[in-house]
């Protein structure tokens, strides 16, 4: 009978070896894996071999690479099954609020609007934005809808976006072109903001979030006073996004996600 620290290595071995298939390598064989990993190859064909045996590797002939097995699906649907985004994403929100010190949200897409799912803002702030759990708000004057809008296919941009643009403040973009311009640019650049264009004196930075098929499910925000949210602060906001945001497709099964 193995000894228990032998018996844990080895489960922690067949964990990287599943963690070592991707889009980018869809097929391993022992040899090739062996070299990658640094690990004897009869280690890595006794693991990928116990593996095959539990459904959770594949291989049409002994002769050709391994693959991941069709268990690994059943397994993943009873995941999806229970997570739930706003669970998931709450304790990452309240820390980036903490570090942040500024108001964050999550918000998700409905019809031609957004709604604020989650809302965390630092005690230590006097000052707050406006944004409640539950409120819907425009969606081409908020940074978490410019975010969604531009990644949303072509065909369903033209039926989400209204037909007028609501004009909310003096710097609202009204123009059906111009904000295609900026949805182009957005997706370039990984974020979204907006300054002043739903309240004067509200700025606001927004990121998406992926789901585990790679899809944009939600986005999330740094929201504050136009005097402490300032452009010249918009790309560090977006980076302490992005971070939170990857983790948060992380733990919705998404491992394609960018990191900075």
């Amino acid at each position: 009978m193995e000894s228990q620290p032998y018996a844990i290595q080895s489960v922690e071995k067949a964990i990287t070896i599943l963690k070592a298939f991707g889009h980018d390598k869809p097929e391993w064989g022992v040899s090739e894996l062996a070299r990658h990993l640094g690990w004897h190859k009869s280690t890595v064909s006794r693991l990928m071999a116990t593996l095959e045996k539990g459904g959770l590797l594949t291989r049409n002939t002994e002769s050709e690479p391994y693959r991941l097995g069709v268990e690994l699906i059943g397994l993943a649907a009873h995941v999806i099954s229970y997570l739930d985004l706003r669970e998931v994403a709450r304790p990452l929100l309240r820390d980036l609020a903490q570090s942040c010190q500024e108001t964050v949200n999550l918000v998700v897409l409905d019809g031609s609007q957004v709604v604020n799912l989650e809302q965390f803002v630092p005690p230590e702030r006097l000052v707050k934005n406006i944004g409640w759990v539950g409120k819907r708000m425009p969606i081409h004057c908020t940074a978490a809808g410019k975010v969604l809008l531009a990644h949303l296919p072509p065909s369903r941009l033209d039926r989400t976006l209204p037909a007028e643009l609501a004009c909310f403040t003096p710097h609202t973009v009204t123009s059906p072109d111009d904000l295609r311009r900026e949805l182009s640019l957005i997706l370039r650049q990984g974020y979204a903001t907006v300054t002043e264009e739903m309240e004067v004196g509200l700025n606001a930075v927004a990121v998406p979030v992926f789901d585990h098929a790679g899809r944009v499910q939600s986005s999330i925000t740094v929201a504050g006073p136009a005097y402490r949210v300032t452009a010249d602060r918009y790309p560090t906001y977006a980076q302490a996004l992005r971070t939170t945001a990857a983790d948060i497709s992380r733990r919705l099964g998404n491992r394609d996600v960018w990191t900075m």
